[in-house]
């Protein structure tokens, strides 16, 4: 599964670098750090150099339809079309953003999903690799209500997890991906 991905990934690196269009107005770090709603102990500069800088950017999906899942990830969780291109090698890429988290949709002609049926959760995790997108919110009730009224089929809705001392509300995006969120 890893041998999948990474390609990708490096494809898609090679592209991000070229057209500066598809780097924010502001970083990221700002994004958050101007967030009203962003509450963390500590602060979002990383001082140093080399991997003690490292912070995520973004993460990619490829998809079967890109103007569906631009649609999907609109609707259903209220991401914004930031960037869309196509580039050289026949991908065209969609990146969207929420509260400074990007996400880059890219669609490649014959891609196809090799996991076949994707499980539900805990059984998702027999299958090597990435297995879901988290995000976390401060009130999963509130967002569980939020995402049925935008008709998101939930898989878990708030399930208290003893373990962690939290719940979870588990779906799959318009490609069978699993998407989780938590309460803070």
């Amino acid at each position: 599964m890893k041998a999948l991905f990474a390609p990708l990934a490096l494809t898609f690196s090679l592209f991000l670098v070229p057209y500066p269009e598809f780097q924010p107005q502001a970083s990221s770090t700002e994004r958050l750090t101007n967030s009203s709603s962003l509450n963390m102990s500590q602060s979002l500069e990383t001082p140093g150099e080399g991997l003690e800088t490292l912070q995520i950017y973004n993460v990619a999906i490829s998809v079967a339809n890109l103007d569906e899942s631009i649609e999907w990830y609109e609707d259903k969780l209220g991401f914004q079309l930031e960037n869309r291109r196509n580039v050289s090698t026949g991908i065209e890429i969609a990146l969207i953003e929420k509260n400074g988290f990007f996400i880059d949709l890219i669609y490649i002609a014959g891609s196809e999903n090799v996991e076949g049926n994707p499980q539900d959760p805990p059984d998702h995790l027999k299958v090597q690799g990435l297995r879901n997108l988290v995000f976390w919110v401060d009130d999963l009730q509130a967002t569980d209500a939020e995402l049925k009224s935008n008709g998101v089929q939930l898989i878990w809705e708030s399930r208290y997890i003893p373990e962690v001392g939290t719940s979870v509300t588990n779906f799959r995006d318009n490609n069978g991906n699993l998407i989780a969120i938590w309460e803070r």
